[in-house]
C-alpha cells in the first residue's frame, strides 16, 4: 500500500485497513501498511534481509477487493461511546470481522446486524444504548472474555490505530482507562475504570505483557497516564512493552508483519586494559524497551553519521525478539565497536521494581517473581545482553532478585540521578554484581533546537563533574534520557569533560570495575 493513499485517507478508514490486516495476517503475513516513512524504510530491511522477494503496491480499492472476502461481518462503532472502537476490535478478532464507523459501514456490503440475532450477522454497537465506556468494556468481557489471548493484554487508546493489526491477529484483549490531564503526572481517573481494568488484569495470568500505552499520543498524560499506568499494570504482576504513541515515537504498526521474521543476535565487546588514574564512565541511552522507539526514534538515531564517535549503552526491550526481530536485527547488524545493547529496564519488561505483583498475595508474589527473574534470563539470552538498566530505587531483596538474572554480569541503575544517591552508594555490588547508580539528574529544557542541544551539553559536563567522586580510577554510568536528540551530543559531552574522562561501552565499565576488584584481592 503506497505511503501517499494511506496517509490521505481519514481516520475510520485507516482503522478498518489495521483490522483488516490483523486477520488477512494470521495464515501468511501477507498485507503490509506504509503509516509513515520509517514503515518503507522498514519494508526495504525486509527486503535487503530477504524476508520478503515480492512487493505489490495496491490502491486501497484493491485492498479491499483482494481481501475482504476474508472476513464476514461487520461491527460498527458509536461515535458517542469511544469505547466501541475497542470492542469491535476485540469482536472482530474473535469472529473473524471487520471494524467500521457509521461513515463507511454501508460500503463493505457486510452485515451489520443488532443482537440477539446470529453472531454472522454482525453488530452496530450504537444500538446498544450504552452511555459510558465501562458498560460497554463490562458487556465485551462477559460475552467473549472467555476467547481472548491470556498470552497477554493491552491498554490503548481508541483514537490509536497502527498496532490493531496485532492485537487482532492474536485475540489481545484491549482496555483503557480515561483521566484529564491534570498539568502532573497523577491524571483525574475514573475510580471505577481503573477498578475495573485492575479486575481483569487481575483474572489474567501474571508475568505477560502489557501492550498499547496507558497516555494518549496527542496528550502525553491523556488516559490514565505513564506513572499512574505502568503502576496499575506492576501491581497486577503485568510488564509493560510500550508500543502506543509515547513521547517522540508513534504507535507500532505491521506487527503482524515483523513478528513473522527472526533473528540471531550476538555481540561482543572489544577488550579494555584498567589505567588507575582515569575517570570511566559509560552513556547508557533511555527508553529503548519501547518497540515504539526501536522502529522510529532509535533509527534516527542509529542512522546519524555521527553515530560511534563515542562508545554508547542502547536500552534494548529484550520481548522485541518476539514482536520485531528484524527491526532489532538491524541494529545488530550495523552496530559499530562502541555500540552496546543493553537489557531495558527492568528484566524481560517495563516494571515498577518495588510493588510489582503486590496485588497478589506474599507467597504467590514470590513465585511471580521466581518466574519474572526466570523469564527475565530466557529473553536475556535471546538478545545476546550481559547487562541491565533498571527503573527506580527499590529494596535489596529486589534489586537482589534482578541481579540474580542468569548471565547479567552488571546493572545500570535508575533513570537518572535519585535523592538516594550518594558517594557511598554510587558504585556498590549485590550477589557479586556491581550495581553502577546513575550519576547526574537530566536537563530539563527540551533539545530541538541548537541552542537547546548546547545547554543541555554544558549541564552534563558540569552535573557529572560536580558528582564525581575523589578517588581514582572511578567507575561512573551517565544516563541519557530522551534529551539526546542527535549523536554528536554525547561527542560534545565526552569531549567536555576532558582528558581525565574516559568513554566506555557499559559492558566495558564492568570489566573495568572487575580488573580493579581483581588487583585490590
Amino acid at each position: 500500500m503506497r505511503l501517499s493513499e494511506l496517509t490521505s485517507f481519514a481516520w475510520d478508514m485507516r482503522l478498518t485497513l489495521t483490522c483488516l490486516q490483523g486477520i488477512v495476517n494470521r495464515s501468511q503475513p501477507r498485507l503490509y501498511l506504509v503509516h509513515d516513512r520509517y514503515d518503507e524504510l522498514w519494508l526495504d530491511w525486509l527486503r535487503e534481509r530477504g524476508d520478503v522477494d515480492d512487493v505489490r503496491w495496491l490502491e486501497v480499492a484493491e485492498v479491499f477487493e483482494r481481501f475482504l472476502p476474508e472476513v464476514h461481518v461487520t461491527f460498527v462503532t458509536d461515535p458517542n461511546v469511544p469505547a466501541t472502537v475497542n470492542i469491535a476490535t476485540m469482536l472482530a478478532s474473535v469472529h473473524d470481522g471487520l471494524v467500521a464507523t457509521p461513515r463507511t459501514a454501508a460500503q463493505y456490503n457486510l452485515p451489520r446486524g443488532w443482537l440477539p440475532g446470529s453472531w454472522k450477522t454482525g453488530m452496530d454497537l450504537g444500538f446498544m444504548g450504552w452511555k459510558k465506556d465501562i458498560e460497554a468494556y463490562t458487556w465485551v468481557y462477559q460475552q467473549i472474555g472467555d476467547q481472548l489471548s491470556r498470552e497477554a493484554i493491552a491498554i490503548l487508546a481508541p483514537e490509536e490505530v497502527a498496532l490493531r493489526d496485532y492485537l487482532v491477529e492474536f485475540k489481545i484483549p484491549i482496555l483503557w482507562i480515561n483521566g484529564t490531564p491534570s498539568g502532573s503526572v497523577y491524571a483525574n481517573v475514573p475510580e471505577e475504570e481503573k477498578d475495573f481494568a485492575r479486575q481483569i488484569m487481575m483474572k489474567w495470568p501474571p508475568n505477560i505483557p502489557c501492550f498499547g500505552w496507558p497516555g494518549s499520543g496527542d496528550q502525553p498524560q491523556g488516559g490514565i497516564g505513564e506513572w499512574q499506568g505502568v503502576r496499575l499494570a506492576s501491581e497486577c504482576a503485568k510488564f509493560e512493552v510500550c508500543t502506543g504513541y509515547d513521547g517522540y515515537s508513534p504507535t507500532v504498526g505491521n506487527v503482524s508483519v515483523h513478528s513473522g521474521t527472526s533473528a540471531k543476535l550476538r555481540q561482543s565487546a572489544p577488550p579494555v586494559h584498567l589505567r588507575r588514574d582515569k575517570v570511566y564512565f559509560a552513556f547508557v541511552r533511555s527508553d529503548g524497551d519501547g518497540w515504539n522507539f526501536q522502529r522510529h526514534y532509535y533509527r534516527k538515531l542509529f542512522d546519524d553519521p555521527k553515530r560511534g564517535d563515542v562508545p554508547i549503552g542502547w536500552q534494548l526491550g529484550p520481548t522485541a525478539f518476539d514482536g520485531q526481530p528484524d527491526i532489532v536485527d538491524y541494529y545488530y547488524k550495523h552496530a559499530r565497536p562502541g555500540d552496546c545493547f543493553v537489557n531495558a529496564l527492568s528484566g524481560v519488561g517495563y516494571i515498577h521494581e518495588d510493588i510489582y505483583a503486590d496485588n497478589f498475595p506474599p507467597e504467590q508474589r514470590q513465585q511471580i517473581w521466581r518466574d519474572f527473574q526466570r523469564l527475565s534470563g530466557l529473553y536475556r539470552q535471546k538478545i545476546g545482553v550481559t547487562v541491565m538498566s533498571t527503573l527506580a530505587e527499590m529494596s535489596a531483596e529486589r534489586m537482589a532478585l534482578l541481579a540474580g538474572i542468569p548471565g547479567m554480569k552488571g546493572i545500570f541503575a535508575n533513570y537518572g540521578r535519585t535523592e538516594a544517591t550518594n558517594s557511598e552508594n554510587l558504585l556498590t555490588e549485590i550477589a557479586g554484581v556491581p550495581v553502577f547508580r546513575a550519576v547526574n539528574h537530566g536537563p530539563g529544557e527540551m533539545t530541538f533546537t541548537p541552542t537547546g542541544r548546547r545547554n543541555a551539553e554544558y549541564f552534563m559536563i558540569n552535573e557529572v563533574k560536580r558528582w564525581t567522586p575523589r578517588q581514582r580510577p572511578a567507575f561512573l554510568h551517565v544516563f541519557l534520557a530522551n534529551w539526546l536528540t542527535s549523536m554528536d551530543m554525547a561527542e560534545n559531552i565526552a569531549k567536555g569533560l576532558g582528558p581525565e574522562y574516559v568513554a566506555v561501552r557499559p559492558d566495558q565499565l564492568v570489566s573495568l570495575y572487575n580488573q580493579f576488584k581483581g588487583s585490590q584481592a
